[in-house]
């Protein structure tokens, strides 16, 4: 994608590996915290769930975007071992980005909608009072990610696409 696109993905990476880390770190630290207060003194911290709830509720969804990044989400291999010629394979993964690309437009619709409904009817945990729209907004926010990766995967495919050296291709799955 040029030197400019490779320094921002390497920098997006990166602070997402910070973040996830970070977050793997503190629900590791609040779960343990709840285990041994719950079985050791017998005694359950009512707030604790709603902490990492937040927590584990960014940490999969800043995960999504990360796997994005690391060309490790889900997909189908199967049409991949099918498909002999690379112009075709090239095909293939054109039309399978686009195809991403057209289902994350709604789901950056339906994430907009679902923050624009938190704003407009807010709720709150029952212990702690913590604003639900903390958790709500990583969906958002992980849309917005999302999409851009698959617009940059959509770019690559296409600029792939066009090139005429079959032999850089083999065995590539990436954008």
């Amino acid at each position: 994608m040029g030197k400019i696109g490779d320094f921002i993905g390497l920098k997006m990476k990166s602070l997402l590996n910070g973040i996830c880390i970070f977050l793997m770190i503190g629900v590791t630290i609040l779960m343990l915290i709840e285990v041994v207060s719950r079985y050791i003194f017998s005694h359950s911290f009512q707030s604790l769930p709603e902490i990492y709830l937040i927590l584990v509720m960014w940490l999969y969804m800043l995960g999504a975007p990360l796997a994005s990044h690391n060309n490790s989400h889900l997909r189908i291999e199967l049409f991949e071992k099918i498909i002999k010629s690379p112009a075709k394979l090239r095909l293939y993964h054109f039309v399978v980005s686009c195809v991403s690309l057209v289902i994350l437009v709604f789901f950056v619709r339906w994430s907009y909608g679902l923050l624009e409904w938190a704003i407009r009817r807010p709720q709150t945990t029952d212990v702690l009072y913590i604003p639900w729209i903390y958790s709500q907004i990583s969906i958002f926010v992980c849309s917005i990610m999302m999409f851009g990766y698959g617009v940059k995967d959509v770019i690559g495919r296409f600029l792939k696409l066009r090139r005429k050296d079959v032999a850089h291709f083999k065995n590539d799955t990436t954008a």
